[in-house]
């Protein structure tokens, strides 16, 4: 299966960085090819899986992360005035009917981690058309369900040195809940 990245609207292309090089290795391996490209209907083109989400830029995240600390509730409103703004510049960036059918027989699988600004839905004009959000329901709210579960795993390998040895002193434990 080939695996295309294309940067998402008003992201920093530099700040971040697919682990292209694994990614190509992985797709490899299965059989499939990764390439990077600029233009979003190269990168729906024949595509088995869609995975269309508009990131914002890697700083602007951080920005977001300094207001909170500080309680700056002005900062936090006019740093998302500042980021809708952005987005409103690329509103052709937006995964339609149109961009699917360029998908491999127009039948890709679309996902996105959720939450997606759905247009005429959650908003006028979003990244995702609600037909085809709508589409897809089942398979995305699957993804969905295993956020929680990525997120855990994330904090535990965060906080433990071993987590196989952590596991498995956990496993031997009697008590209910396992700590670590």
């Amino acid at each position: 299966m080939p695996v295309r990245s294309y940067p998402a609207a008003g992201s920093a292309a530099s700040t971040i960085q697919l682990p292209s090089f694994t990614v190509a290795l992985h797709a490899a391996a299965t059989g499939g090819s990764f390439k990077k490209c600029n233009d979003m209907k190269e990168a729906f083109r024949d595509a088995d899986i869609v995975y269309p989400k508009s990131w914002a830029p890697f700083k602007a995240m951080e920005e977001r992360t300094k207001l909170y600390q500080k309680g700056d509730k002005a900062g936090i409103d006019a740093l998302e005035k500042k980021l809708l703004a952005q987005n409103a510049e690329h509103k052709d960036w937006a995964c339609t009917e149109e961009m699917m059918k360029l998908t491999k027989d127009g039948k890709a699988l679309y996902l996105h981690c959720l939450p997606a600004d759905i247009s005429g839905l959650s908003c006028p004009e979003g990244e995702v058309d609600n037909s085809v959000f709508d589409r897809y329901i089942v398979p995305l709210y699957k993804q969905a369900s295993y956020k929680p579960y990525i997120i855990a795993a994330m904090i535990f390998l965060a906080q433990v040195k071993d987590p196989v040895r952590a596991l498995m002193e956990m496993d031997k434990s009697d008590a209910e809940r396992k700590m670590f």
